[in-house]
C-alpha cells in the first residue's frame, strides 16, 4: 500500500491554510498542522513530508529557527515561509535559512499551486 506524501504547516494562520488545502491536487500531498517546532522537526524524521510551510512574522521571527533543525536532518527537503507581512528585514532573516520559496501574506492561490507543483517535481527527482 501506498502512503499519502505530507506537507507539514507549523505557524500559518488558517487563511493560508485554507489555500493550501484548495490547492493541493486530488491524491496530492496531505497537509498536516504541527503546532511546536520540536513537532516539525519530529514529523520531519518520522514522516518523511515532500515540503515543510512555517508562517513567520515579525513578532515570530523563532519561527524561522526551526529550519537550520530542519536543514540538519534533512537538508533537501523543501521549506517555504509564508510571511505575514511584506518587511525586508523578515525576508533577509528568512532568506539567510536556505529556503525552497518565499512568499508574503495575502497567498495567492495561483502561486501556490505553482510553489506545489514545483515541490512536487523536486520530491520526484531525489
Amino acid at each position: 500500500m501506498t502512503v499519502r506524501p505530507e506537507m507539514l504547516a507549523f505557524g500559518c494562520r488558517e487563511d493560508d491554510l485554507a489555500v493550501l488545502r484548495q490547492v493541493s491536487p486530488a491524491g496530492g500531498p496531505a497537509l498536516r498542522v504541527v503546532d511546536t517546532p520540536v513537532e516539525v522537526a519530529h514529523q520531519t524524521l518520522a514522516r518523511r513530508p515532500v515540503a515543510v510551510f512555517i508562517g513567520v512574522g515579525l513578532p515570530c521571527l523563532k519561527n524561522l529557527d526551526v529550519i537550520t533543525v530542519i536543514r540538519d536532518v534533512r537538508s533537501d527537503l523543501p521549506v517555504i515561509v509564508i510571511a505575514d507581512e511584506d518587511s525586508l528585514d523578515l525576508e533577509r532573516h528568512a532568506r539567510r535559512k536556505n529556503l525552497f520559496y518565499y512568499l508574503v501574506h495575502p497567498v495567492i492561490p495561483a502561486e501556490v499551486a505553482a510553489v506545489l507543483e514545483a515541490v512536487l517535481r523536486h520530491s520526484d527527482s531525489t
